[in-house]
């Protein structure tokens, strides 16, 4: 297959007139475009990467409110050993609308959506692992990451659930506790009983995986940063709603920040703004939609918010492709239309970002995965 493209943004440069050559399921190379037909040239004159937003609760809640609690264990406040992917319900309509949005790579993790229905978000301490899927079912990194949560949410919710710890001092000695525990778990030369909890853990006290966890306000972002170091392991800010506050703390921590567009609503929210972005220039983050928080197929709409406040198109659309993929670890396969990556392409009907650019074509691992006008 060859996608002819009149524009192709990488997303780091702007190339016109180029060929994106694809084999299998991989792009095998970039060139100028060359002159003739051919049946397995697709022509778009707008061209970008597959998007990707790296926090979505997809396959677990399909409606606002919907009965019972699919990506927590409300029992047990701190279960690293669980694992999304177990929870996915990849009928999910939101695998479809990410498709024709132009969608092609999410991470689902365990917890809960930022509900408008509800005084505050549903999440345990230490829900469990985060997966990456692309958005035609595949299963790309089962575990991709840990979550945790601190701070309000999880200090409101454990307090209705009549469940301890119900302060924020308690949440961060619960993740120090069973951050103790498994690092000694792990240096144990003789373990007579296995533990699942503590097992699951040692990839992230190795620094093979992240933690990611949600947060919004100053003093608590601070307080994980402390934990980090203290048990040097990597982590990911989500959400971060005042990360901006703390900008010269942040230079090298990863952020999926937002969702950038919802109702103030309890004190960890009260500077929620999305003309913070302009604050954000300079640090290592990406946005997401929170889905079902925003529905899934907005991303874009809410990347396109970055015009306003200073940034280039270019910059904009690093923050859903490139910039999103490095917060999955997965820079190396998906995020820029380079050679030898995965062939994640979205064809457009005009400029990226546009309102009234619509998208004609979605290409995941190289094969069409979405046309406009089709039905299944």
């Amino acid at each position: 297959m060859i996608v002819r493209c009149g524009v192709l943004f990488t997303p780091f440069e702007e190339l016109r007139n180029v060929d994106v050559l694809i084999d299998g399921e991989k792009i095998k190379e970039v060139r100028p475009s060359t002159t003739g037909n051919d049946d397995n040239i697709i022509e778009a004159e707008y061209v970008i990467p597959g998007l990707i937003d790296p926090h979505t609760h997809m396959g677990l809640y399909r409606l606002e409110n919907e009965a019972g609690d699919h990506g927590f264990e409300i029992n047990d406040p701190v279960t690293p050993h669980l694992n999304v992917s177990d929870a996915v319900d990849l009928f999910d309509p939101a695998f479809k609308d990410a498709l024709s949005a132009g969608i092609t790579c999410v991470g689902i993790l365990p917890g809960s959506y930022m509900s408008f229905g509800s005084p505050v978000e549903r999440i345990t301490i230490m829900p469990g692992q985060g997966s990456v899927y692309k958005t035609n079912g595949k299963l790309i990194e089962r575990t991709a990451c840990f979550k945790a949560a601190v701070g309000e949410h999880a200090k409101r919710f454990l307090s209705e659930q009549k469940a301890v710890p119900t302060t924020r001092m308690g949440i961060m000695a619960e993740l120090r506790a069973i951050l103790t525990k498994a690092k000694e778990y792990a240096e144990s030369e003789k373990k007579d009983k296995k533990d699942p909890k503590l097992e699951a853990l040692i990839p992230l006290l190795k620094g093979e995986i992240p933690l990611r966890v949600h947060v919004h306000v100053e003093r608590d972002i601070q307080s994980v940063l402390r934990l980090a170091n203290e048990f040097g392991i990597r982590v990911v800010l989500d959400h971060a709603t005042e990360a901006h506050m703390l900008s010269d703390s942040l230079q090298n921590v990863p952020i999926v920040y937002g969702p950038i567009v919802f109702a103030r609503r309890g004190v960890e929210l009260k500077n929620l703004d999305s003309a913070n972005l302009s604050k954000m220039k300079g640090l290592q983050f990406s946005l997401t939609t929170d889905h079902p928080t925003i529905p899934i197929q907005y991303l874009d709409l809410l990347c396109s918010l970055a015009l306003a406040h200073g940034y280039s198109l270019k910059e904009a659309l690093q923050l859903i492709t490139i910039n999103a993929a490095r917060v999955l670890g997965l820079e190396g396969r998906i995020g820029s239309v380079e050679a030898g990556k995965d062939a994640d392409l979205v064809l457009l009907s005009g400029a990226p970002l546009a309102p009234e650019t619509k998208v004609l074509m979605t290409i995941v691992d190289g094969r069409i995965a979405f046309k406009a006008g089709e039905r299944e």
